[in-house]
């Protein structure tokens, strides 16, 4: 009886598949959790278009389903689960993901029919960064069939003979804890361990805004800083950089009105109301009370800091680079340009792997030369894991304290909104990144952000405010956008 189901549900499953199936598509630059991903969405579309046509193969496709565990975290399990999930509406799972999995499927079918094959292959790239964000193991040999009935929809699929499939491979990644439910508070969920990283540098502790207490969680954030070794020389990046693409219009020196000063051909107003204060208080005044034309060294201290999470490591649109590569290139110039101008420049890097591991590295500090090591350090930086901007933005701010100069301020370049695989409120780590950037301004430093994103104009000005973002279209456009923003800062 079993076999003659499974038989049954086979025939049906083809005849789906011959009647609404598209061409073979390139399989490109997918990974083989987005090609599995992609796979199952299409089976759970045509299998939708042949259950609507023909409502009776319905009963054959749940008979024929098979035994999986209800709560297993790895890839097989939650394929396996959102395909349940998909083809019977009285199933219930408590996975965050299955949940958001079968709504996106609705919603897709409302939206556009389900005749709409690219509407369902985007869907499937959602799913799938999904998965990646939360560290899903996946063997890359492992062939995901989820049901006996299907094959392994290789027809779908177009691969270059060529090309080296281990590049194709996906990082394995630790599985983590199940999401809580829908409706619980964000910031509730216990933190995972972190994935094995030498844990050779100081851990600072910092709070975190939750915007539904209305209130900052004490210690909440761990942030480990290192200072990573220089690179080993010989590597894959190019032992010379570019030249910028922009022509600063900062000087070693910049003219303008010396304050202060004990001559000069105008009063200082500043000053003489000063000394006749001090008078009043009996105290002994300074004569500086003169202003005068002539040149100072610029006074500005500027921390650019980098995000290093897993999505910066993949190529930019156009581009043969990533953006990290690009991100790099454009570090570098900044520093030379502004330690050849006297300013004082720092470059550091984060990337989080939940609260309780946020990794933030010191790639070259206010004050030390940009020497080979501090250049084989910016660019031996590799992408990992999420993107938790608030933890960063505070300890950045507090590498800043000591800092003397007149203007300080922190340039943060990102590729995305903050994110986190234990935060599953995508308002809850926006929200926490405009607190630290508050609470920087309190301390006298400004906070400008850089989005390599075309979409992020509503997150980014809702984190810096309306005046104190750029929003860059293209990964190419990064290194000019930065520079220029530097002039800005540094000419205030």
């Amino acid at each position: 009886m079993q076999q003659a189901t499974l038989a049954r549900a086979a025939v049906a499953h083809v005849a789906a598949h011959l009647l609404y199936s598209p061409p073979a598509q390139a399989a490109g630059t997918l990974k083989p959790l987005g090609l599995a991903m992609a796979s199952m969405i299409e089976d759970a579309r045509v299998e939708a278009l042949l259950m609507q046509r023909l409502p009776g193969v319905r009963r054959w496709f749940l008979q024929a389903q098979p035994a999986h565990d209800p709560h297993g975290l790895d890839a097989p399990s939650l394929l396996a689960r959102l395909g349940r999930a998909l083809l019977d509406g009285s199933y219930a799972d408590g996975n965050h993901w299955v949940h958001k999995g079968r709504t996106l499927f609705a919603a897709t079918h409302h939206d556009h029919g389900l005749e709409d094959h690219t509407a369902f292959r985007r869907l499937a790239s959602i799913l799938a960064n999904d998965l990646g964000q939360m560290r899903v193991r996946l063997d890359p040999q492992q062939c995901l069939v989820p049901a006996a009935y299907r094959d392994d929809n290789s027809y779908l699929w177009q691969h270059n003979a060529t090309a080296d499939h281990a590049t194709e491979a996906l990082q394995v990644q630790t599985p983590v804890a199940p999401p809580p439910p829908a409706d619980a508070s964000p910031a509730d969920a216990p933190p995972t361990d972190a994935e094995e990283q030498p844990d050779d540098g100081v851990s600072h502790l910092y709070p975190e805004w939750d915007y539904r207490l209305q209130r900052e969680r004490a210690d909440w954030c761990t942030v480990r800083e290192v200072v990573p070794a220089a690179a080993a020389p010989g590597g894959s990046h190019p032992s010379t950089e570019p030249a910028a693409p922009w022509r600063s219009r900062r000087r070693l020196s910049r003219n303008q009105r010396l304050r202060r000063q004990w001559d000069g051909e105008e009063l200082d107003l500043d000053a003489a109301i000063e000394v006749m204060v001090e008078r009043r208080l009996a105290l002994a005044p300074e004569g500086r009370l003169f202003m005068r034309p002539g040149t100072e060294a610029p006074r500005c201290s500027v921390l650019v800091l980098l995000d290093l999470s897993a999505s910066t490591g993949e190529h930019a649109p156009g581009s043969l680079q990533s953006l990290l590569d690009v991100e790099q290139q454009a570090a570098l110039l900044l520093a030379r340009a502004a330690q050849a101008g006297q300013d004082r420049i720092a470059i550091h890097g984060f990337a989080s792997n939940t609260r309780a591991a946020v990794h933030y590295l010191r790639l070259l500090d206010f004050g030390t030369p940009l020497d080979a090591g501090g250049s084989e350090r910016i660019l031996g930086t590799r992408a990992a894991w999420s993107t938790r901007i608030g933890a960063a933005l505070r300890h950045a701010t507090h590498c800043l304290a000591n800092e003397s100069s007149e203007q300080r301020a922190i340039v943060l370049i990102t590729d995305g909104a903050p994110s986190d695989i234990d935060v599953f409120d995508s308002r809850y780590l926006t929200e926490d990144a405009r607190a630290a950037v508050l609470a920087a301004q309190r301390q006298g430093v400004h906070c400008y952000g850089l989005a390599v994103d075309p979409e992020a104009d509503a997150y980014v000005r809702r984190i810096f405010g309306w005046r104190n973002y750029r929003v860059v279209k293209t990964a190419a456009q990064l290194p000019r956008q930065l520079g220029e923003l530097y002039d800005r800062l540094a000419s205030l």
